[in-house]
């Protein structure tokens, strides 16, 4: 319902899944580069930074990736953009056990955390658990070497998941963060943090408040 299975001919489009591909985990404190002697050293990027062609050794894992990179880029761009996918529980941080919980948090929660979106179990595809995509997690790969490796692409979103995800990743970026207490008078204000348990001085910026 929520996936369709390809063949290999069909092109790369927003909303494909592949599984594995490799995310790289690098550390700016902890370069390891490989000297002209062909030696490993160890050195934070401030040192790093100034050699000519850096090359060096990086920690890569096995993940899920989703493509982000929309249908008209992903034709021809030299690279290709990806969400990480993850274990449903590792990206917001519950994993509910019952079905009323699964109905809250896929309608309540969701509508109000835009940072990630439920992909379910399916056999077929591979996912063998619910999972997550990650929105603050982006990674590339080169568009050439997705083609090469089209047999890691596990499928894409279904037409009604994919009109979703496409709208959900659009939230995500436009979201404009504010102080929701702006307005408040300061009754309101102290009753806003008496409900959240919060104090006044913790929430009220060192800008004027509304003294109404």
């Amino acid at each position: 319902m929520c996936y369709e299975l390809l063949n290999g001919n069909q092109p790369i489009r927003q909303g494909d899944l592949f599984f594995p591909l490799p995310c790289a985990n690098i550390s700016l404190d902890n370069v390891q580069a490989i000297s002209e002697d062909g030696y490993l050293e160890a050195m934070d990027w401030a040192n790093a930074q100034s050699k000519e062609g850096i090359s060096a050794t990086i920690l890569l894992e096995k993940t899920w990736g989703i493509v982000a990179t929309q249908d008209c880029d992903a034709t021809w761009r030299s690279s290709i953009s990806l969400f990480r996918i993850r274990p449903f529980e590792d990206v917001t941080g519950s994993h509910p056990t019952k079905d009323s919980k699964w109905v809250s948090m896929l309608t309540e929660r969701i509508c109000k955390n835009a940072s990630w979106f439920y992909l379910p179990k399916d056999s077929d595809m591979g996912i063998n658990e619910e999972m997550a995509i990650n929105f603050h997690e982006i990674f590339q790969i080169e568009r050439v070497d997705l083609e090469k490796y089209i047999i890691l692409r596990k499928g894409r979103l279904a037409d009604f998941a994919y009109e979703h995800y496409r709208e959900a990743i659009a939230q995500y970026f436009r979201r404009y963060p504010y102080n929701e207490w702006y307005p408040f008078t300061r009754k309101q204000i102290e009753v806003y943090a008496k409900d959240r348990k919060l104090k006044v001085e913790d929430i009220v910026p060192k800008y004027p408040m509304n003294e109404r």
